[in-house]
């Protein structure tokens, strides 16, 4: 869902008032942020509505259409209404060939709860709640007689707790948590092709979250007796090995990324708010600690040579940006960013989104208000220095149930959600220059606002936004979307 609660959580929980002192004023000054119609030719176009016009709207945290997945250059998403028929769907970025291909009955459930989409080859691995068999493993390659349960794991009705389903060595690797502990799994999608590949001991837990590099999964268990240790796995039991101690206690992994340069970053947060910034290729001698903060970092990607984080001054009212060398070398500050509302109150700043896209990490920042909802939300772009580091709109959507989503086109650009054209909060598009932010039109008027689960298959990025008829419809882009600055304002 569009919502991402860690980034928020993060920043409210670990940026408190303590840690380094910071006199420093803001060194970035406040630009005009501009917003241009993008070019017509390259509009957003409706595929398709989902919805029938007298279906009762789902609720925004359980959106339709949903879980949109790149399956080898076909679209497939479901639809799960309450109580009402779910369906797994497939898209040729047409209406005629955008269908649900597989419906399964009510059958007295109030919803099927699909999750976990992954991709692995040509098939589609998901979860699913059953009646018969409760939650469990289930794969699709896209017809109805080839949709089916992989494997009841958990027999009877009560269901498998299954997490962080990938696609490893062209077979579904995934965790099992029982009550004796956790399990890695392997799949081909059949019955007996399904097997516990690697039992880890009864008082390890996986702490949150994982992170893919030189094709493997890496990921961190902690308990009492081993504290904190990076493990990899290839998806085989031969291939599943601790990668090195990090630490002799259970710190919380704050955040864990892979970088545009294939390696991984990730940072823990000791108890005395410390926050210590790694890079790791997968094995013991290049997992490495770039450096260690005072207090809590926020982590937000890495360009060019260097890593960046954020963090909040000491007096809770800016964020100030650092950067790392990935050859850890030493860390420097960027620059500090304004905060409009200075001297009101609850105006603690946070990162909210960030995002890696054509060697430049944009990231959303937030201001926090007394209420639920931010007082705003604005997007920026660095390259690690502060000539780089701009502002590119201040209008993301302040709402309190969902957030502007960054997504990388793959084509040197970013799409994300705005309300700077004075027409809702609709598809945006930058290059990370404030020419070359805009609004991307729509095919109907009204439409395409709210777009969120942006979705790249081949050379168009498909995306749920509003129908401007009955709820929400699929919608796509051109991968290449640009923007001419047509017209100009603040």
């Amino acid at each position: 869902m569009g919502l991402r609660f860690a980034y928020v959580l993060a920043a409210l929980g670990l940026w408190g008032c303590g840690g380094m002192q910071d006199p420093e004023s803001p060194a970035v000054e406040e630009r005009e942020v501009q917003a241009q119609a993008c070019t017509p030719a390259l509009a957003a176009t409706k595929v398709k509505d989902i919805l029938p016009p007298d279906a009762p709207l789902p609720s925004p945290f359980r959106p339709i259409p949903t879980g949109l997945t790149n399956v080898q250059g076909t679209l497939y998403f479901s639809a799960d209404p309450y109580q009402g028929p779910a369906a797994l769907w497939r898209s040729d970025g047409t209406p005629a060939g955008t269908v649900p291909f597989k419906v399964f009955p009510v059958e007295g459930l109030t919803f099927r709860e699909f999750g976990s989409f992954t991709a692995v080859g040509s098939r589609l691995f998901f979860t699913m709640n059953d009646p018969v068999v409760g939650a469990e493993l289930w794969v699709t390659d896209g017809t109805a007689a080839g949709t089916r349960l992989v494997k009841d794991i958990t027999p009877g009705r009560e269901s498998s707790a299954l997490s962080y389903l990938t696609s490893l060595g062209g077979a579904l690797s995934f965790f099992r948590t029982t009550a004796s502990g956790m399990e890695l799994w392997r799949s081909n999608g059949t019955d007996a092709g399904t097997y516990r590949v690697f039992v880890f001991g009864p008082e390890e837990s996986m702490a949150s979250p994982t992170l893919r590099t030189h094709g493997a999964l890496l990921f961190f268990l902690q308990d009492a007796v081993h504290g904190t240790r990076l493990w990899r796995t290839d998806g085989t039991g031969a291939g599943t090995r601790v990668v090195k101690r990090l630490d002799a206690g259970q710190p919380p992994v704050t955040a864990a990324r892979s970088s545009y340069t294939g390696l991984g970053l990730f940072t823990l947060l000791d108890e005395g708010n410390n926050t210590e910034v790694w890079r790791t290729d997968g094995t013991a001698a290049g997992t490495v600690r770039l450096d260690t903060f005072g207090k809590g970092v926020q982590l937000l990607g890495s360009t060019g040579p260097y890593v960046v984080v954020a963090a909040r001054t000491a007096d809770n009212e800016h964020l100030k940006l650092y950067r790392l060398r990935l050859a850890g070398d030493g860390k420097a500050t960027v620059t500090t960013l304004p905060n409009p509302f200075e001297g009101q109150p609850s105006i603690e700043p946070y990162v909210q989104d960030s995002q890696e896209s054509g060697g430049k990490v944009y990231f959303s920042e937030g201001i926090s208000s007394p209420g639920p909802a931010a007082r705003q939300v604005s997007l920026w772009v660095t390259d690690g220095t502060a000539g780089g580091t701009r502002q590119l709109s201040l209008r993301l959507t302040t709402s309190d149930i969902r957030s502007s989503p960054l997504f990388d086109t793959g084509a040197g650009t970013l799409l994300f959600s705005s309300g700077d054209g004075d027409m809702g909060i609709l598809p945006q598009v930058t290059n990370g220059t404030a020419a070359g932010t805009g609004t991307v039109t729509t095919s109907s008027p009204g439409g395409g606002g709210n777009p969120e689960e942006f979705t790249r298959v081949g050379d168009t990025i498909f995306f749920r936004g509003y129908s401007g008829v009955h709820g929400d419809a699929l919608w796509s882009v051109p991968v290449n979307v640009t923007c001419t600055p047509l017209s100009a304002r603040r």
